[in-house]
């Protein structure tokens, strides 16, 4: 049992005559044991009120530190000195810079360019239908074809709804389909 352990059973003992001057002086005895060793580990700590000379030296050392090494101010200098660029960078500048187009041979050697994937064209017929789309048209699909319809018929592109007198006002145009409403 500990000394805390052994004073609480005496502190909680119930029964007459139990706390005997043997138990209860023993109980005493390892606490005021315990305390001459704690006191002793104590002592010895706080006689510590200054710092080892190694201690002190290494302080030295790394306070003295107020420059740089002859080393390193070298090695400062050679970076500082860069106040222009090399002249293979120069011509690597140079030789991109002067890419304003292209030429055949930087065409041939484009793999792309000579497969021509991105391109997208248009067959005669696709191409007639788009011309009659007017620049920021709605999108609309009027499936209009001439094939099977007398000779000068025409596709229609647009259908528009108005009144006669609209109509009347207006200038027909042979690929738009008027509705006459009202």
């Amino acid at each position: 049992m500990s000394i805390k352990s052994n004073a609480i059973v005496i502190r909680d003992e119930t029964a007459s005559g139990a706390n005997t001057a043997t138990r209860v002086g023993t109980n005493l005895v390892s606490i005021a044991d315990d305390l001459i060793a704690k006191q002793s580990e104590i002592d010895l700590n706080t006689a510590k009120v200054s710092i080892t000379t190694q201690q002190s030296t290494d302080i030295t050392t790394n306070n003295a530190k107020v420059g740089i090494t002859t080393a390193q101010a070298s090695d400062i200098t050679t970076n500082n000195a860069k106040v222009g660029i090399t002249s293979t960078q120069s011509s690597d500048i140079t030789t991109n810079n002067a890419k304003v187009g292209y030429t055949d041979s930087l065409v041939s050697a484009n793999t792309s360019v000579v497969a021509n994937t991105a391109k997208i064209s248009f067959d005669s017929s696709s191409s007639t239908k788009l011309g009659g789309i007017e620049a920021g048209a709605d999108v609309n699909t009027i499936n209009s074809k001439t094939t099977s319809e007398p000779s000068g018929s025409v596709l229609v592109y647009n259908v528009v709804s108005l009144t006669q007198a609209e109509y009347d006002a207006g200038s027909p145009v042979a690929t738009t389909f008027y509705l006459i409403v009202g």
